[in-house]
């Protein structure tokens, strides 16, 4: 029985730190709202208990309404029946269960449901941080999800990586670019190895760049995708597109230098004012 009650205490603080990861992340994507004071702090000038609240609770629905939340949830019950407790699978069946939740979330995303499919994977991320080890602990005693991230197993950061790319996927359907550059520069610094994912990420970002008016760093990062993955024709499509307008961009800066150098040489006594600054 202490051994059971052990066993449910270590999956309440699991699952808190779960809840609490999935409310950071979902509030960092929505960036304009600054974090809540922590807990016993005193609160700031215009914060109330309600407000604290209020704004937990809309960070834990990623920007849905309690009833988009409701379906969500119902709807992954219905594409994951559990046969056992979390707390009590093998560590091979909680990754089976997390590449499932991911696989849940791309069901949402074909549907164009994004905010549904952005918390799945959010979801996923934490779950795979804190989830996975539910109740081990290391030669300390200190609890296994509380390692690093620079800990986690490789299989566990090829899923994370592909959640990272797939809210970067999301994050562009509804244009929200510096999202998908956020999302998608998580994903690789996962250390993929699956050369395929790291160019999908690369493209993401590139096109999200591209948007945002940052036609060098697009171009940097579709030049990269397109060593990695040459055939893909997506990547094809959008390299063509940037590295016209990058070519532009240099040919006018060529140009602009070069005016500016003949004019510096057809004009001596320009010559002899920079040379008269530099002697001073």
């Amino acid at each position: 029985v202490e051994e059971e009650g052990r066993e449910q205490e270590q999956e309440r603080m699991a699952a808190r730190a779960v809840a609490e990861e999935t409310a950071a992340e979902a509030q960092a994507q929505e960036g304009s709202t600054p974090p809540p004071p922590p807990a016993g702090a005193p609160l700031p000038d215009g914060w109330t208990k309600d407000k604290i609240r209020e704004q937990a609770q809309a960070a834990v629905l990623g920007g849905m309404t309690k009833e988009e939340e409701a379906e969500r949830s119902r709807r992954n019950k219905e594409m994951l029946p559990a046969d056992k407790n979390l707390g009590h699978m093998t560590i091979e069946e909680k990754y089976d269960f997390a590449r499932k939740y991911k696989d849940a979330g791309n069901v949402f995303f074909k549907e164009g449901r994004y905010a549904f499919a952005t918390k799945n994977y959010t979801e996923t991320i934490t779950y795979i941080r804190h989830g996975l080890r539910m109740g081990e602990t290391d030669g300390d005693g200190v609890p296994i999800g509380a390692r690093s991230r620079g800990g986690l197993e490789p299989e566990a950061k090829a899923i994370i990586a592909s959640c990272y790319s797939n809210m970067a996927a999301c994050a562009l359907k509804l244009d929200k670019f510096e999202d998908v550059v956020k999302h998608a520069t998580n994903a690789i610094e996962q250390d993929l190895k699956e050369p395929r994912a790291k160019a999908k990420a690369l493209f993401r970002r590139s096109k999200a760049h591209y948007s945002l008016g940052k036609v060098e760093d697009a171009y940097a990062d579709i030049s990269e995708a397109k060593k990695i993955d040459p055939r893909d024709k997506a990547v094809q499509s959008h390299y063509a597109l940037v590295y016209k307008e990058y070519r532009d961009i240099k040919k006018q800066e060529h140009e602009a230098a070069k005016t500016l150098w003949q004019g510096k040489l057809s004009d001596p006594t320009q010559g002899e004012a920079e040379a008269a600054t530099l002697a001073g």
